[in-house]
C-alpha cells in the first residue's frame, strides 16, 4: 500500500490541489495554547477557545461561527496575538478574532487574499510579529502577503515562482519559507524585498526553522538543509532520507531532529552528521516537539511517540513510550509551549499537570484534540471532541 500513498501525495504535489492527504478538505484540526487556553480550528467550520484547567478539566470558552466567522479548512495551527488570534483558511481568506469573545466585531477582521473573482486556498498558516504590527501567510496564488496586523491592510507582496503551502518564520527581521518553486525565501519583513533564495532539488513544503544563525529546511528532494540565515549560502545537507520532508525539523542547543515521510526520525548534530535513527513504522507529517522529557513524534496514523534524544545507540530503548489515538490519523502539527533550552533533558520540569510547559496539544482527523501530559510516559489531561462539543475519553 506505500506505494498508493506515495503515488496520491505526488499526485497532491504535481496538481497544486488542497492537501488532503486522504481526507476530506476540512482541514487537520490544528491547535495551539497560550497563556492557559487552547484555540483549536475545528472541521465544522468553526474556531474554539477552550479553557484547559489541567486534568479532566477543559470547557469551552468561546466559539466562532456562522457568516464570516465561519473558516472551513484549516491545516496549520493559528496564530496568537496579545488581543486578536490569527487563522488562515482554504476559502482565501485571513481571520483575525477577538481573543477575549471570537468575535470579528470586537476589534477583529477578515482579510481575502487575491485579486481573483475564485477563492485561492491559504495552506500554510500565518507567522505573526506584533512588534512590528506585521502578520504574514502565503497562498496558492504564489504570493506572500505581508499585511497590518491591526487592522488587516496589506502592507506589501512577495511574488514566488509558484504556490506557497509553507508556514512562514518571522526572526530578525525576516522572513523565511518555501515554495512550490523549489526554492527557501529570505525576505525584509519590512518591505517585502527579497534578501536572498536558494534552490532545492524538489518542492518545499515545510516550515522553516531558525536557530542559532541557520535556516534548517527540508525539501521533496530527500534532503535537508542547513542554510545561513544572512546569505542563504548552504552549511550543509543531510541526504539520508529515502523519502521526502513534509514536516518541519525541530533542534536543542546540541542537536537537529528531522522527521520524513519515509517513517524515520533523523537525530542530527549542529554540523549534519547523523547520530541516530528511529523508524515509527509510518509517514510523518505532523511537526513533532521538543519538551524537557525527549521528543515527541506523531505517525500519520496516530501512534505518538516519545524518544531518547541522547547521541548513540539505543536501540528499541530510543522509544520512552508510545500513545496510540488510532483509528484516527495526526497530520497537524504537535503543538508544545517552548521551554528554556537548560530544561531541555530527559529529566525534564518536575510539575503538577497544570503546567502547559511539559504537555503538548495535538488535533486529529477524527476532529478531537487532546493535552497528553509527557514524562517518563504520555498520560492524557483531557480530550475534547469538537464535532460532538464535548469532553471525550
Amino acid at each position: 500500500m506505500a506505494w498508493l500513498w506515495l503515488a496520491f501525495i505526488g499526485a497532491v504535489v504535481l496538481t497544486g490541489c488542497t492537501p488532503n492527504l486522504g481526507s476530506s478538505t476540512r482541514g487537520w484540526s490544528p491547535a495551539v495554547a497560550s497563556q492557559g487556553m487552547v484555540y483549536v480550528a475545528t472541521q465544522q467550520g468553526q474556531i474554539k477557545a477552550l479553557a484547559d484547567g489541567g486534568f479532566g478539566d477543559v470547557r469551552v470558552q468561546w466559539t466562532s461561527t456562522g457568516g464570516e466567522e465561519q473558516v472551513i479548512g484549516v491545516y496549520n495551527p493559528p496564530a496568537v496575538g496579545r488581543e486578536l488570534v490569527y487563522i488562515s483558511g482554504i476559502d482565501g481568506s485571513l481571520y483575525a478574532l477577538d481573543k477575549d469573545s471570537g468575535s470579528l466585531s470586537e476589534g477583529g477582521w477578515v482579510k481575502s487574499l487575491g485579486d481573483v473573482p475564485e477563492p485561492i486556498p491559504l495552506v500554510g498558516g500565518p507567522a505573526l510579529d506584533e512588534d512590528r504590527g506585521l502578520v504574514v501567510v502565503g497562498s496558492e496564488d504564489g504570493n506572500l502577503y505581508g499585511l497590518n496586523s491591526r487592522t488587516g491592510e496589506e502592507r506589501w507582496r512577495f511574488t514566488a515562482e509558484d504556490k506557497i503551502w509553507s508556514t512562514p518564520v518571522i526572526a530578525g527581521g525576516r522572513v523565511f519559507f518555501g515554495s512550490h518553486d523549489h526554492n527557501v525565501y529570505s525576505i525584509d519583513a519590512e518591505t517585502g524585498a527579497e534578501r536572498w533564495r536558494f534552490t532545492t532539488g524538489g518542492t518545499v513544503l515545510a516550515q522553516p526553522l531558525v536557530s542559532r544563525g541557520m535556516v534548517l529546511i527540508g525539501s521533496f528532494d530527500r534532503k535537508l538543509y542547513a542554510l545561513d540565515a544572512d546569505d542563504g549560502i548552504v552549511q550543509w545537507t543531510f541526504d539520508g532520507s529515502s523519502n521526502w520532508y513534509w514536516a518541519g525539523a525541530v533542534a536543542s542547543h546540541s542537536s537537529i531532529f528531522a522527521a520524513s515521510m519515509d517513517g524515520n526520525v533523523y537525530g542530527l548534530d549542529r554540523a549534519g552528521n547523523l547520530m541516530w535513527e528511529h523508524d515509527t513504522g509510518a509517514p510523518i507529517v505532523s511537526t513533532p516537539a521538543l519538551l524537557p522529557s525527549g521528543l515527541v513524534v506523531a505517525s500519520r496514523k496516530g501512534k505518538i511517540s516519545l524518544l531518547n534524544t541522547n547521541p548513540g545507540e539505543l536501540g528499541t530503548a530510543r522509544e520512552i513510550s508510545t500513545l496510540s489515538v488510532d483509528p484516527a490519523e495526526i497530520k497537524a502539527p504537535i503543538f508544545a509551549l517552548p521551554v528554556d533550552e537548560g530544561s531541555l533533558s530527559q529529566a525534564g520540569i518536575q510539575a503538577g499537570g497544570d503546567d502547559q510547559r511539559e504537555s503538548i496539544y495535538v488535533g486529529a482527523q477524527d476532529g478531537t484534540v487532546r493535552r497528553i501530559q509527557v514524562k517518563a510516559a504520555q498520560v492524557l489531561v483531557w480530550c475534547y471532541d469538537t464535532e460532538e462539543d464535548s469532553p471525550c475519553s
